[in-house]
């Protein structure tokens, strides 16, 4: 999925994505997102300037609840961290297979305040890096392995990932410091899968299951890519509540050749591709969806997204609007929001 509903899709249509994070308690946020008002705070990402202020694309951005933000940028590629105020404080650019260096990381989550966790499949670690003022300084990794795309969150010292697993037909899973520690969540149906032979089946499980995951205080939240369901598993694994979204139009799998394997958008409405997941505060969490009516969006074509509030005791609906910005991150009253325009950038704001 990473070629094509990954990270070069996104990129092409906007620049920017959103797809992994943790959370902590928060002060509760509007109940819906109509009228909800900003305050703007600051705004990063120019068209000239240093590494850390111009962006190939953001692809993951993150607050760490101490006033910290971090933003993983497709350039580089590299990870900018900067303080509550958007001064840029150190940067993770070191490429290479060693400790302290990453390949192609897709994920970044905040342990604790000053905690940064990095996803990087390119290399196979999972790597700790401690922020203090600023310096920002390896402490530890751990191997993990996942293919395609991958969601990605942290609760403390516990690790999770979403993928296709084909020993167990899982997609989330715990990973230790010795290796995967359990599995849960079973895979979801693949739509079209049916018409496909044995291989390209296989392949469309492994590419069309994995989610985008949310590590809450409740548990652990997947969302599924470009499927319609959406679970809550405690930390242990234990299912809470499974859902599917209505008036949801999924990708569908299907092949022009009997070969290869195509997925095909709704032309009309749209299909709804997963751009983000993040907590609104304690009891709710904001799952955003691009309306895509094409692999590659045509130049110019404007985006249209839809958000959705998920009640998090049981997953229940309670607002839907598209008349919303894409939300990267949030913390609290604070969000990461997704600058519109051709130079890709974040603005933070908070909710008044």
């Amino acid at each position: 999925m990473r070629d094509t509903l990954g990270r070069a899709a996104l990129t092409l249509a906007l620049g920017v994505g959103a797809i992994a994070g943790c959370a902590d308690a928060a002060p509760e946020l509007p109940s819906t997102l109509e009228a909800v008002a900003f305050d703007t705070l600051f705004e990063i990402g120019a068209a000239s300037g240093a590494p850390h202020e111009v962006f190939q694309g953001v692809w993951d951005v993150e607050l760490d609840g101490g006033g910290r933000m971090a933003l993983l940028d497709l350039g580089g590629p590299a990870v900018h961290i900067y303080d509550a105020e958007g001064v840029h404080l150190a940067s993770l650019d070191a490429l290479g297979l060693e400790e302290g260096e990453m390949d192609d990381p897709t994920g970044i989550a905040w342990r604790a305040p000053g905690e940064l966790a990095v996803w990087d499949p390119g290399s196979s670690w999972i790597s700790t890096f401690r922020a203090a003022g600023s310096t920002v300084d390896f402490e530890a990794r751990h191997r993990a392995f996942a293919f395609g795309e991958t969601g990605f969150c942290v609760a403390g010292d516990r690790d999770y990932l979403s993928y296709y697993g084909f020993q167990d037909g899982n997609v989330v899973h715990e990973i230790g410091p010795q290796g995967p520690v359990r599995s849960f969540g079973p895979a979801p149906d693949v739509v079209g899968v049916e018409v496909l032979g044995a291989e390209l089946r296989e392949i469309a499980v492994e590419e069309l299951t994995p989610s985008a995951l949310l590590c809450t205080p409740a548990g652990v939240l997947d969302v599924g890519f470009v499927q319609s369901g959406i679970r809550l598993h405690d930390a242990e694994g234990s299912l809470q509540w499974s859902r599917s979204f209505v008036d949801f139009r999924p990708v569908v799998a299907y092949s022009p050749d009997g070969i290869g394997l195509g997925r095909a958008f709704d032309e009309g409405q749209g299909s709804h591709l997963l751009r983000s997941v993040v907590s609104w505060g304690p009891s709710a969490v904001l799952v955003q969806h691009e309306l895509r009516r094409r692999e590659i969006p045509d130049e110019g074509e404007v985006e249209l997204l839809e958000s959705r509030l998920i009640r998090l005791a049981d997953g229940a609906e309670v607002d839907r609007t598209q008349e919303f910005p894409l939300v990267l991150a949030a913390e609290g009253r604070r969000l990461a929001v997704a600058r519109a325009g051709a130079v890709p950038g974040v603005t933070v704001v908070e909710v008044r």
